[in-house]
């Protein structure tokens, strides 16, 4: 008997532009070549509301979302009319994506307390939401935000989804029990199965039916068929990441842990370019998508069987060729157009 093949992964755009104009640029690139959404990030560069709120405008019919806002920058009421305000001009509706992001970025760039739970902090952070979007008058009196009388003045016309940035079992199961959706990132194809076995234990918890609930993954993406052309862009890319104890934990479960700890060690020992060099390529190219577009493709086609609905995909240029046209190559060639 012939099994079916599993359809490929919806295609969605991580904002890959240096300024708002050439997030607009791009997206709308993207969704004539058959993207079907754009999301954006926020760290330190452009505030994520007012580019997914420019970006919504131009759009077509493609959706918008956020991956992530960090819980700790905004409070609730206003996350919830952030989203709000964007869901009356995305065509495709908005997506609240949610996370803790790290100390570094919280602590020491935005000057915010961290918080002692990340885990309890996002459960109070998404019930408060829902509850602001749902047109509760919200009065608290516990938890790290404390509101009087405090109400959402417009509700949103349809239901808004809130999703989870997760990857620590803990958070995979945080978001089964109380999520519409999970993102993940640098995830292999096991790490995908994992994902959704944990966040199948969340939802089982609760009495929860994950029908509709939806898995996506974040990747980087380049279509060339010489990968030393980009091998040490994602190296850099990569090693904040294997100096990140969380994302340590998540590489150690494929047998990189002795890895990671010695790419730390040099590192810190002052030898950046071995740090740099001793990661091993296995490591970086079984959680992107670097290749011809063929070899995407069929890539795109196994984190399908292994379950992922979407992706949200962020084009890397091949260094030293013209920033914005090589991320319109690459997102024309993947395209469905």
């Amino acid at each position: 008997m012939t099994m079916s093949k599993s359809p490929a992964p919806r295609l969605d755009l991580a904002s890959p532009g240096r300024t708002v104009r050439e997030n607009i640029e791009l997206a709308t690139c993207a969704e004539g070549a058959g993207w079907q959404g754009f999301w954006v990030a926020e760290a330190t560069g452009a505030d994520a509301v007012a580019t997914a709120a420019a970006v919504a405008a131009r759009l077509e019919s493609a959706r918008v979302g956020t991956a992530i806002l960090p819980i700790q920058t905004r409070d609730p009421l206003l996350l919830a009319m952030a989203a709000t305000s964007i869901g009356q001009v995305a065509p495709g509706g908005f997506v609240l994506g949610l996370g803790t992001s790290t100390p570094l970025i919280i602590e020491d760039w935005h000057a915010t307390p961290w918080g002692s739970s990340p885990l309890g902090l996002t459960r109070e952070c998404v019930d408060l939401v829902r509850r602001f979007l749902g047109g509760d008058r919200v009065t608290t009196d516990a938890g790290r935000w404390r509101y009087r009388r405090a109400q959402l003045a417009a509700r949103p016309a349809g239901k808004m989804p809130v999703y989870l940035a997760a990857l620590n079992d803990r958070m995979l199961e945080l978001a089964g029990e109380i999520a519409d959706g999970v993102i993940l990132n640098f995830v292999t194809l096991a790490d995908v199965v994992h994902a959704k076995r944990r966040v199948a234990e969340g939802a089982a918890r609760v009495g929860r039916d994950l029908a509709g609930f939806e898995f996506m993954v974040f990747f980087r993406a380049t279509v060339t068929d010489d990968y030393d052309e980009v091998k040490e862009r994602y190296q850099r890319e990569l090693f904040t990441y294997v100096m990140a104890p969380v994302y340590q934990r998540m590489f150690a479960r494929e047998g990189y842990g002795d890895v990671c700890q010695e790419i730390q060690a040099l590192w810190r020992a002052g030898e950046r370019q071995r740090a740099l060099d001793s990661i091993p390529p296995a490591l970086i190219r079984e959680r992107t998508l670097v290749g011809t577009g063929t070899e995407i493709r069929a890539r795109l086609q196994d984190y399908a069987h292994a379950g992922v609905d979407s992706t949200i995909t962020f084009p890397v240029a091949i260094p030293d060729r013209d920033y914005v046209t090589d991320c319109a190559r690459i997102i024309e060639t993947l395209g469905s157009n």
